[in-house]
């Protein structure tokens, strides 16, 4: 199921524009084409293997259908909306900096490449991507700044953050004006000078990473 939600999350607004255009059709195809075959002169034993795949077609079709527009709608919505800003210049953004107890924004770094990831104590993935992060943060000391959001208590974040490695600067933003991830996560957007580069949606590995940094990285 992992795997089939980090595939959605990765062709989001493919799914929010053409999903259900594509998806449903398609479905009702596989009912026509079942009833061709009930109605065909092929054998029975061809008949059933037949219609046993496009039963299978059927039900993978229709929980992708019900997917998309039900437990999966708000992701695809918040991910589209990150897709659609990629290229443009990243809105204000606040958060409050659990280590120094202060309110920082975007701009305190505009130096720098940000890579903004959104996080939850809750979330085995997220916390297993964040020895990648630290990683990150001591390829590129001078360049990248890393700063891991969570929407729980900051005294909750505090308490986790105590008892794991975790990158340098971790933020709490308990109303997202701009985006709201809810409870898909780990999700990372990376700006550089202010402009949305490039979104990652599940856990990433260093490397993946590695990869998109060191190219905005060269291109400065």
């Amino acid at each position: 199921m992992e795997r089939i939600i980090q595939i959605i999350g990765a062709n989001a607004s493919f799914f929010e524009q053409y999903g259900n255009y594509i998806l449903i059709p398609l479905f009702l195809l596989i009912f026509i084409l079942d009833w061709k075959v009930l109605k065909s002169n092929f054998s029975k034993p061809l008949q059933k293997i037949f219609r046993t795949l496009l039963i299978i077609s059927a039900f993978v079709l229709g929980g992708l259908i019900y997917t998309i527009n039900f437990p999966l709608k708000p992701m695809i919505k918040t991910l589209s909306k990150v897709d659609n800003a990629i290229g443009t210049e990243m809105v204000h953004f606040e958060y409050l900096n659990i280590a120094k107890d202060e309110v920082e924004t975007l701009n305190d770094h505009k130096d720098k490449i940000v890579l903004l990831n959104f996080w939850g104590t809750y979330c085995p993935p997220c916390i297993k991507e964040f020895p990648d992060l630290k990683k990150l943060e001591a390829k590129f000391p001078e360049d990248l700044v890393v700063i891991a959001i969570s929407d729980e208590s900051p005294e909750k974040i505090k308490r986790f953050v105590s008892r794991t490695e975790s990158p340098s600067i971790i933020g709490w933003k308990r109303n997202y004006d701009w985006i709201n991830p809810e409870k898909f996560l780990p999700l990372s957007i990376i700006i550089d000078k202010g402009e949305v580069k490039k979104r990652f949606f599940g856990r990433k590995t260093y490397e993946e990473f590695l990869k998109i940094i060191g190219q905005i990285n060269e291109e400065r």
